[in-house]
Formats: C-alpha cells, structure tokens, sequence
C-alpha cells in the first residue's frame, strides 16, 4: 500500500516526517487507521481527511507524541524566575501583565510548571504580574490540560512538597491540579503550520518552544521560528529544548546564553543588548524595587490584612501563609508542609469515659527483627546503578533516589552509589546533606574524582573561591583528562575575575572535547558538567573565551 500522499499532507499541515517515529511504526499506525475507520485506499482515507475535521484531529493525536512531565528542564524556569521576569517586570510602563505562552503544551504539565514556579517566587503576586497562554495542534491533549488531571508519571522531576502543595489526589494514582492554577492558564489551539495565529497570541515576552521543533526538519523548523518571531514583543525571549539549542539558530532570533542556559532573543536592530547581560544583582534591584511600587500595601499578602486577595487554593486548606522574602519578593508557604512542631505534635490523650481524667492508654508491646540489610551481587548492582543513573540524566531525581537506595544502604556501599546519591540530593539543593555525602566518599577514598567535583561544585556554590579551586585542582592532579574538572575550574575562575586562568581552562575543555575517543565517564559529566549537549557545551566554550579575551 502506497501511503506517500497521506504521509505528504501530514507533512504539509504538521510538518511531521516519517522519520519522527521510524517508517516501519508509521506505516503501521497509519494502516491501521484505515483499517478502522472503513477506508477503501489511501487516497480515499486523503480525501476524508480534507473534508472531516474531526478525523483530521483524531490522526493529529495519534501521531503527536504527547510525552512530557511537571518540571522538565527546570533550568529553564530557574532561568525565568531568577533573571528573565525580574527584568521584564522592570521594562514595563504600564499595568499590563508580563505574557507567556507555552508552543506544544501537550497535556499542560508545562504551563502549569511555569505558573508553579512563578507562584513560588511571586506568591499570589503572580497572578497580577504575569499572564500564560498554552496551545497544541491536538485539540484531545487541550481538553486534558484544561482537566488538569495527571497520573504519577508526570510528577517524577517534581518535588513531593510541590506536588502536595499544588495537587489534590483523586485516587492513588490520579491527582487533579489546584483550581486557582488551572483557571490562570488559558489553553487554545494552535497549528504552527498555520497560515494565521490567534490574534489574541500576539505579543508575548515569553515564549517556551521546547522539545517540539524536534520533530519537524530544517525547512520546517526556520518557518516555524520566523512565524513564531511574530508573536514576540521586541525584546522576547524564545525558550528551545536544551538539545535543540543549535538546531535552531538560523539568525532569525538572537541567541544568547545565560547562566550556561541558551535562548534566543528577538533584538530588532539597533537594540541595546544590555540587558541580556546585566548582572543580576541590578536587575534583582529593579525588580525589587517594581514590587515594592505594586505591593497594596507594605504587607500586601498577610491573609489577614487589608486589601490582601488571599490566595484561593491554600486559603481553603486553611493552613496557607504568606510571607515575605529578605529580597522583598513574596512566597506563599503551607504551615501544614513546613512546621516541624506540627510533624512533632504527640497524638492527643485518651479521656476516662466518665471523669474524662487522661488516661494512659494500654499499647501493645510487639518486637521484630530489623530488616536484614540488602545484599546485591556487582551484576545486580550495576544493573540498578544504570536505571538510577539513567533518571538522574533525565532529571527525574527523586525517582533515582529511590532506585538507589537499596544499594546505599548495603553495609559496604559504593563509592560510586554514593556519589552519585550525593549528586541527586545536591540537584533537590539538599546542599549540606550532599556535602557532607561526599566527604564520607573522600574519606574512604581521597582522589575521588566524582567527590572532588561536588565538593568543589558546593564550594562554588558557596561563594568559597580558595574552597572551590583547591578541590577542582586536585581532581585535575589526579585526572587531568577529565573535562569537567577544567570547566567547573574555568567558571570559578571567570567568575573570580580570574581572566587569564578562566581562558587557559576554557581552552583545554575545548581541546579535550575536539578528541575523537571519549574518555570520561558518563557519570562523571553528570556531575561535573552542564546539562548541555555537547555541541552547545562546545559553543558556550567559545562563548565564554570570546567574552573574555574582549574583557581583556
């Protein structure tokens, strides 16, 4: 059967190629559509398609791949939280909010991620300050965003104090997400290979493009980026997947790098880029001070004073507080998730039926063996080693945890179970237990590279420049071919001022990824490197080398 035509005008009004998915799966999916839905051909089943819009969106969802999770690439939302809306919100000269739209929504776990984020940065702040619109191709992934309803596979990058905070189970397996969150986002159709986008779309400050223009080829994915440059305000940020960061650079939008994350910028000529490079300690003061001028009140999210709007979902948990950061941005805390005297809290005594005395109720006494410790050959142990660290490189780091846990409570753990344990408790910024972690590694083994690079990675984080140094210097000493090593020491030195050293480490990085033959661990880059494909870690490389040699 020659499915060729069908494959064509799915390529035409998508922009989807067989080769998303393999010949062989679309072939098969697509016989079996016309199997079901009674065909005689394919050109029959063609023409069905033009003229029934109901079918066109039943094959638009089967051939979309709707795979996604709360939390995905979350330095991207760290990346607009921290920096892109204090900025935005400094620009603006009026009321109106800052606008966000999420391309490809799918189920909705995106958008939501982004109004979680910023409701845990802004506080009930968030809903003044920013708007978010979401849209997908496929119209049934639409409705089950607007459900808000998810199954546990999509919280396994999402902390369990968010997932308590902001979702409502409905069954063991099932979970409905907090009403004032799925109200806030506004989800709508939207075929990239449109000719015309929602009026109503235009003028975004934001736009998130993520891990869909994967599926589309070149010519599909310029188009789609030259249409997607009109919806931006001037000044826009477009957000790509982390891997599609090259794929898409086609000068039609100004990449930019921030924090080791890319993105582009839609920078008419002539623009000031200042602002793509302001120190955040600037734009953190602007911003500062844009709250402050829109704050109601000098304690606007106190439940209990005037004029504060109490936030719906945690207000009717009647455990929700508001408090204010040292930064002056607010967040809304659950007293419920964060008093440990509440955790603490004896259970309450029994009363005597008839004096109502306390009395002490009888407990039975029962004794059992302590579980025996788990016992794991090296095959076994690799084998679980492997899925752990598989979920780790997919950040779903509370679900490698778990994985790895039995092999860390063996009576002689790994070193490499540890470090890399060590390593997921650092990316939750559990950062002293991670620390401390990594000390008892070194204490069993005092050149343990992936140890070395933790603790010199807590250092960096800590401000602790001689700290930091020392340790990356030491895991260079004893392996001076591990690249990461050179790049956690390249940004300490950059960002110590310490130019000529920053280039000198910048360069072996870029050397030692030039070589054909890789020598370092996976688990190694895990810990040591950003979470970037290699040809982006390559170009942040030169990024970096260019910025610095100017600076000289």
């Amino acid at each position: 059967m020659n499915l060729e035509s069908i494959q064509q005008f799915i390529r035409e009004y998508l922009g989807l190629n067989a080769g998303t998915y393999g010949n062989d799966l679309w072939r098969e999916l697509l016989v079996k559509r016309l199997d079901t839905v009674g065909a005689r051909s394919p050109e029959d089943y063609l023409a069905r398609l033009r003229d029934d819009e109901t079918e066109l969106h039943t094959l638009t969802s089967l051939i979309t791949i709707n795979e996604t999770y709360f939390y995905r690439e979350p330095q991207h939302l760290r990346l607009l939280t921290e920096r892109l809306c204090p900025e935005l919100l400094a620009r603006r000269t009026s009321e109106a909010p800052v606008r966000l739209l999420s391309v490809g929504c799918s189920t909705g776990e995106e958008p939501y991620s982004i109004l979680i984020a910023l409701r845990e940065r802004y506080g009930e702040l968030a809903e003044r300050f920013f708007e978010i619109n979401a849209g997908d191709v496929d119209r049934a992934v639409l409705e089950r965003a607007r459900a808000g309803v998810y199954g546990r596979f999509s919280f396994r990058a999402l902390s369990p104090e968010l997932q308590e905070r902001y979702f409502t189970p409905i069954d063991t397996n099932q979970f409905r997400i907090d009403d004032s969150l799925r109200q806030r986002v506004c989800f709508q159709p939207l075929n990239l290979l449109a000719a015309d986008y929602p009026a109503t779309l235009a003028g975004q400050d934001v736009v998130f493009f993520r891990n869909v223009s994967i599926y589309f080829d070149e010519p599909t994915r310029r188009h789609v980026l030259e249409r997607l440059k009109t919806l931006l305000a001037p000044g826009g940020y477009l957000i790509v997947g982390i891997s599609e960061t090259l794929a898409n650079d086609f000068g039609i939008l100004t990449l930019r790098e921030r924090d080791g994350v890319f993105l582009f910028v839609n920078e008419p000529a002539g623009m000031e880029t200042a602002s793509v490079t302001r120190p955040l300690s600037e734009a953190k003061q602007k911003h500062i001070g844009a709250v402050d001028r829109l704050a109601p009140s000098p304690q606007p999210l106190s439940r209990e004073g005037s004029g504060a709007r109490p936030a719906p979902s945690l207000a009717n948990r009647g455990s929700a507080t508001s408090t204010r950061r040292s930064n002056g941005a607010s967040v809304v805390t659950d007293a419920k998730l964060s008093s440990p005297a509440r955790a603490m809290r004896p259970a309450p005594p029994v009363l005597h039926a008839d004096s109502g005395a306390p009395i002490s109720a009888p407990v039975p006494v029962t004794r059992s063996r302590p579980p025996e410790p788990p016992v794991f050959d090296d095959a076994g142990a690799d084998a679980i080693h492997d899925e752990a660290l598989a979920l780790a490189r997919s950040e779903r780091h509370q679900a490698a945890l778990e994985r790895l846990e039995p092999l860390c409570a063996c009576p002689q753990p790994r070193a490499k179970d540890l470090v890399l344990k060590a390593y997921l408790l650092f990316e939750q910024e559990r950062i002293a237990d991670a620390l401390a972690l990594a000390h008892q590694v070194l204490e069993r083994d005092h050149w343990n590279l992936e140890g070395l690079l933790l603790l010199g990675r807590g250092a960096r984080h800590q401000k602790q420049t001689t700290d930091a140094v020392a340790f990356l210097r030491r895991a260079i000493y004893h392996q001076p071919e591990a690249w990461p090593a050179h790049f956690q020491l390249a940004e300490v030195y950059r960002e110590s001022g310490q130019t000529e050293l920053a280039r000198r480490e910048y360069g072996i990085v870029l050397r030692q990824l030039d070589r054909d033959t890789p020598t370092v661990d996976p688990q190694t880059i895990l810990i040591g490197a950003p979470a970037l494909a290699l040809g982006d870690l390559h170009r942040l490389c030169r990024l970096r080398l260019t910025r610095l040699e100017a600076s000289v």
